[in-house]
Formats: C-alpha cells, structure tokens, sequence
C-alpha cells in the first residue's frame, strides 16, 4: 500500500528537533511520499535541506514553492515571481506545483487587495508554466473561483477546504482536487463528512498539513506525515469502501497531478 501525503510542511519548526525520527516514522506508517509546501521566500532554503533530511529517512520528496496569504505584508507580488524563477531555475529542484498560496479572509480584511495582487501574480506564473497550484482557502472560495475562471491555469489542489459543497463542486469544475486531511476524522465534523460522501472518488486527494490540524485522535499535539493512514481509514468508512480499493483510486487522483511523485 503506497501513501502520499500531498501537503506537509517539512521545513516547520515543530519539526526542528527531530525530523528524521519524523521522517522514518511516516515511512514505517507506510507513507511513501509527501509534497513539501512552501510558505515564502525566506523558508525556501530550509525547506530544501528539511526534504533532503526526509529523503535520507527513506521518503520520496516533492516540492511546491509558494507565497502564502499569511506572508503579504512581507512578500511583494513582484518578490514572490522572482523567487519561482529563481526555484526554477535552480539545479535539481524541479517543482511539482506552485503552493501554497491562496486567500484568507477569515481573518481581518484591510489586506484584501494585496492578497488578490500576491495570489493573481503567482497564479498566472504557474498557468505560464503548466504547474498547478496548491490553493489556502479560508472564507475565501467565491474569489479563489473568480480567478480560477479568469486566468489560464493547469489545476491544483485546494488544501483545508471550508467551503460549501456548492463550491466544492465547482473548484472541481475547474480541474481542481480537494485535499482530504484530518478534519475528516473528527466526530462532529458532519458537514465535512457529508461532502465527503457525495463528492466525485475521482476528485480527491489525501494530505495531512503536518505539523498542522491534526486529526481526532491527536488533538493538541503535533500533526504529522506518518498520521495519514487514518485520514485514509476515515474516507473509506464514509465511503463504505476497502482501503485498498480506495487508496488505488486516490493514487490514480495523485498521479494524474503531480506526475510520479
């Protein structure tokens, strides 16, 4: 059984201590692969020696490269397209998606535009170069579909999902997957598992967003790549599935993204 985890951060610094433990665990769990994110310019290098230290515990490795919305106060649009040029125009990176990036206006909304600015410009880079885009979406999905249908783009993932299944459906529309993560195993998460149930098989892809949102059985510690198995556990029950036939599927979802990862 061969597990990705399309969406970690490995370069975290919850991960600082002991990423190679990390690393052999998820390995152990079954996890084969992961896709590393980046959040911004100023983390691209460590996130490339914390995929080297994944790489020496036995994972396979793939990268997205990324200015998150968290990061606009300090990444200018014009920064974030010189620092993907410059990934990839670096020897042996090879990014597989441009991610994450995204909108969040969960939040406070003074920012609203330079969001746009910094979402659009990465956006339109990644349709420039077929890559396909790993989107954060918080309170945000009506405008994250108003660019998708404007720009020219090559797919993506949209990781965290909180929207609507109306919505859901129609990132799906736009030859986007949605990221199955561990919210799906919290109890009470009824809308979640609704979604879950009625959303195309061929739509969906796992991940877990370690060290972030960790699942039911690991409230208030650390997430991490090596819980994923349980992200599958919990579809297949809602999908009244094996696990095996299910994850074959999934796998098929990956591939057809990001290649062989």
């Amino acid at each position: 059984m061969e597990l990705i985890d399309t969406h970690c951060h490995l370069e975290a610094q919850a991960f600082a201590e002991d990423l190679p433990a990390v690393a052999a665990h998820a390995v152990a769990q079954g996890v084969t692969a992961v896709v590393a994110m980046g959040v911004s310019p100023a983390d691209f290098s460590a996130q490339a020696d914390a995929m080297a230290v994944a790489r020496s515990a036995g994972l396979r490795v793939a990268a997205a490269y990324g200015s998150h919305p968290w990061w606009v106060e300090r990444v200018s649009p014009e920064e974030a397209v010189d620092a993907l040029e410059q990934v990839r125009a670096a020897n042996g990176s090879n990014p597989v998606a441009v991610g994450e990036i995204g909108l969040d206006f969960a939040g406070k909304t003074d920012d609203t535009d330079r969001q746009n600015a910094l979402f659009v410009a990465q956006l339109e880079w990644a349709g420039h170069h077929g890559l396909p885009v790993i989107l954060h979406e918080r309170k945000s999905a009506d405008r994250l579909l108003y660019w998708l249908r404007r720009r020219q783009h090559a797919g993506g993932v949209v990781h965290g999902f909180t929207g609507s299944l109306q919505q859901a459906r129609q990132f799906i529309d736009q030859g986007l997957y949605l990221g199955v993560g561990g919210a799906i195993t919290h109890p009470g998460a009824h809308r979640t598992h609704q979604m879950m149930r009625e959303l195309p098989l061929d739509a969906l892809v796992l991940e877990t967003d370690a060290p972030n949102q960790p699942g039911h059985a690991h409230r208030g510690e650390r997430n991490l790549p090596g819980y994923l198995p349980e992200n599958l556990a919990a579809l297949a029950r809602l999908r009244d599935m094996e696990e095996g036939a299910l994850l074959a599927q999934i796998n098929r979802n990956t591939r057809r993204l990001f290649g062989d990862v």
